[in-house]
């Protein structure tokens, strides 16, 4: 019998599903399943052909997949038909054609959402604790995803946090010498609710500043997911807030967008790391006096947000500082 796509996804699955990381399983796995084996999974080996695989691929760009979706189905597809080649299963690999190239382009435009002050203050209004604390870092800090979440406790030092690791699909990844680490500037307010979040907390030096709540085998609690935190957590909030269209990356254009207004251009561009931040964030005052302004008005909007609710006889949480 003629071996299915399927077939060969479901066996490339249990050979290669222990090297993506607890994280990333899930995610690769719904991939494989939802997009290569729902659309292909029932063809044959030798009915696959490289003008049938291009266009899947553009029925997926019309549908507004984006870039990153693409490239993981992509990558799957090629390494699955690998597989089958290797195997025997496959004898010509339309995926490794020299007359032919697969090409992919989303259609989906790049968003540019960022919050308002009073968006944020709305956002704010809806959280406490560590959740809190990670959306004020986001807001506030314009730390990237794969940063924020392989923060450890011991790259809390003074009023800066070392960016020196990042997660990348359940894994870490070291960035840069003890050396050569970022350095990010953390405002008064806000790092004295780190302070106070890390105090409340029993762990060691080297633990990550935000673990997830269960274990996960023997090395542990990870840190917490960015998928986890996006979908439970800040979506949620942002519904109850009536905030739209947030999530982890609108939070750091919110912070650009902050910085754009209150600091120069050179400034801007070191507290978002698009160059070289050490100069600026150790010995530049101008940085610290545009972080320490945008924090005095995220604070004054949540203030108002929580007067709001006050007025309006709904009880709110005390924003600040945060409550253990």
């Amino acid at each position: 019998m003629a071996v299915t796509f399927e077939q060969v996804a479901l066996h490339y699955i249990a050979v290669t599903e222990s090297r993506w990381g607890a994280h990333a399983a899930p995610t690769t796995k719904s991939v494989i399943r939802k997009h290569l084996v729902a659309n292909l999974g029932a063809l044959t080996l030798d009915k696959l052909n490289a003008k049938d695989l291009q266009t899947f691929l553009d029925e997926m760009a019309r549908n507004n997949a984006s870039d990153s979706l693409l490239h993981k189905v992509v990558t799957h597809l090629r390494a699955i038909l690998d597989l089958a080649q290797e195997s025997g299963a496959l004898r010509v690999n339309p995926m490794r054609s020299r007359n032919s190239k697969l090409s992919y382009r989303s259609g989906k435009i790049t968003s540019e959402r960022h919050l308002s002050i009073e968006e944020c203050g709305a956002l704010l209004g809806e959280l406490e604790g560590r959740n809190l604390i990670i959306v004020r870092m986001f807001i506030q800090l314009g730390l990237r995803p794969k940063e924020l979440f392989a923060i450890r406790r011991n790259d809390v030092k003074g009023n800066f946090i070392r960016i020196d690791e990042i997660l990348i699909k359940g894994r870490i990844k070291r960035i840069a010498s003890e050396e050569a680490a970022l350095r990010v500037y953390v405002p008064p307010n806000l790092h004295a609710n780190i302070s106070s979040w890390m105090q409340s907390k029993s762990g060691q030096e080297n633990d990550w500043l935000f673990p997830a709540s269960r274990p996960r085998g023997p090395a542990g609690r990870p840190p917490v997911s960015h998928d986890h935190f996006r979908n439970r957590i800040l979506k949620p909030a942002a519904d109850r807030a009536g905030v739209p269209d947030v999530d982890l990356f609108a939070l750091r254009r919110t912070c650009a967008s902050f910085f754009a207004h209150h600091a120069t251009a050179e400034d801007a561009l070191a507290q978002m790391r698009h160059c070289d931040p050490a100069p600026a964030a150790e010995g530049g005052r101008s940085l610290k006096c545009a972080a320490e302004k945008i924090e005095a008005h995220i604070l004054e909007a949540a203030k108002r947000f929580e007067k709001r609710l006050a007025d309006a006889s709904i009880r709110s949480p005390n924003l600040f500082p945060v409550r253990q």
